[in-house]
């Protein structure tokens, strides 16, 4: 039986892969299960602002990291230059 992690588990996994590898898989994953678990929310009609504000927050903090951790490894493997990096 496989074990079913929950967004929080799966946000912990992508904030704390080293691998860069591994982070765009992990970062997806955390963010479908977010946004699923948004869903649930609303489809539950269940009042739980605590929860949805965490959710929100998870969602923006994996967007940043998409955005600075992703774009930094793809520049670096195809060997594009990073803004501000002088030329050989």
């Amino acid at each position: 039986m496989a074990e079913t992690l929950t967004w929080r588990e799966l946000y912990r996994a992508a904030l704390l892969e080293l691998q860069t590898e591994e982070l765009g898989p992990r970062i997806a994953a955390a963010e479908m299960a977010i946004l699923q678990r948004m869903l649930d929310l609303r489809q539950d009609d269940v009042s739980s602002e605590h929860e949805m504000r965490d959710l929100e927050d998870a969602l923006r903090g994996l967007r940043a990291l998409k955005i600075t951790e992703c774009r930094s490894t793809d520049s670096t493997v195809h060997g594009l230059r990073q803004p501000g990096q002088m030329t050989p």
